[in-house]
């Protein structure tokens, strides 16, 4: 639950978006105040960040925002239980690996709230992923390494290595 306070933080930041008081009360539901207004629920403070921020973060068709809803109820439901053991992360990169075999981005050909939203959530896995695990992802880490280009995504993290040179260094080629 921490976690998700931190992923909100990190949006609200990158989408420049004061959130105030976030917490879980007693019922566990996640809630926290954007200008001005209590806003209960992850996926409904995103949309109200989103909002807010007046990003170019949507979609541009009723399809594509449906979609981009699917991911974000997915990062929430799914990709924010990677920590919970191993398996999980192992799982949720399988997956994201083949889906991001075919795209850029998670929806459409640009960057959308859910591509910054997974970004976050996967932010301290791909920190310690090793990096023969980050070849193995290598749709996710060819994706994550692009998102992590733009430095207001970024903001003060420090760039995470998926260079392949490591391999050279440790298994040179013999004849």
């Amino acid at each position: 639950m921490v976690a998700n306070l931190q992923y909100l933080q990190n949006l609200s930041s990158y989408l420049k978006v004061k959130i105030e008081k976030p917490r879980y009360n007693e019922d566990s539901l996640c809630t926290c105040i954007v200008n001005g207004k209590i806003i209960s629920g992850l996926s409904n403070i995103i949309a109200a960040l989103l909002t807010e921020s007046k990003s170019n973060l949507s979609g541009i068709t009723s399809l594509e925002n449906a979609e981009i809803q699917q991911w974000v109820e997915y990062g929430i439901v799914y990709v924010t239980h990677i920590y919970n053991n191993s398996q999980n992360l192992s799982l949720i990169l399988k997956e994201l690996n083949g889906i991001l075999s075919r795209k850029t981005y998670l929806v459409s050909h640009k960057l959308t709230i859910a591509d910054v939203l997974l970004y976050y959530i996967l932010l301290n896995a791909m920190v310690s992923l090793p990096i023969l695990e980050k070849e193995k992802y290598i749709n996710v880490s060819r994706w994550f390494d692009n998102l992590q280009q733009e430095n207001s995504l970024r903001q003060s993290k420090s760039f995470i290595n998926f260079s392949t040179n490591y391999l050279i260094s440790v298994a040179p080629a013999r004849h």
